[in-house]
């Protein structure tokens, strides 16, 4: 396998892990504040509907620019002797830095769904989460506690 071919691998592989610990945005998942606690519901209709894109927080994307330094270092380390050896050592970690940063952002991103609602009382949210997916005119309940809300089926 040549140098650029291990690179690729090892940018995929990077990729993957930091999909892993993206957050999953829906309606069954809740975060460990929310378990055990009490949590509001209310109910309201969507009216509209907008794909998003969440951006993964900064945290993926320096993960992904150290994991990515380490391993362009590693691999520019093999290349050469003396002073082209370093060289190649430092242009390898630069390179290893960009793809990796650019690797987290990307695998820290993910699609979803920018729902409107308007509640019984008259007010209009927007809650953004990936599924389930509703219908306009559909009746939601809107669950609301810890700092964050979410949407069930009614």
């Amino acid at each position: 396998m040549n140098g650029s071919a291990v690179i690729k691998a090892s940018v995929l592989v990077l990729a993957a892990g930091l999909a892993a610990c993206a957050p999953q945005y829906s309606a069954d998942r809740v975060s460990a504040g929310q378990a055990q606690s009490a949590q509001t519901v209310s109910f309201g209709t969507v009216v509209s509907a907008r794909n998003v894109v969440v951006q993964g927080g900064q945290g993926s994307q320096l993960a992904g620019a150290v994991l990515g330094g380490v391993a362009g270092a590693a691999l520019g380390n093999q290349v050469g002797k003396g002073t082209g050896q370093d060289v190649a050592t430092a242009v390898g970690a630069t390179a290893g830095v960009v793809a990796g940063q650019s690797a987290g952002r990307a695998a820290a991103s993910q699609n979803a769904i920018e729902w409107t609602v308007r509640l019984g009382s008259g007010q209009t949210i927007a809650v953004v989460q990936s599924e389930p997916v509703f219908s306009i005119g559909q009746r939601v309940q809107v669950i609301s506690g810890g700092g964050q809300t979410r949407l069930a089926p009614a």
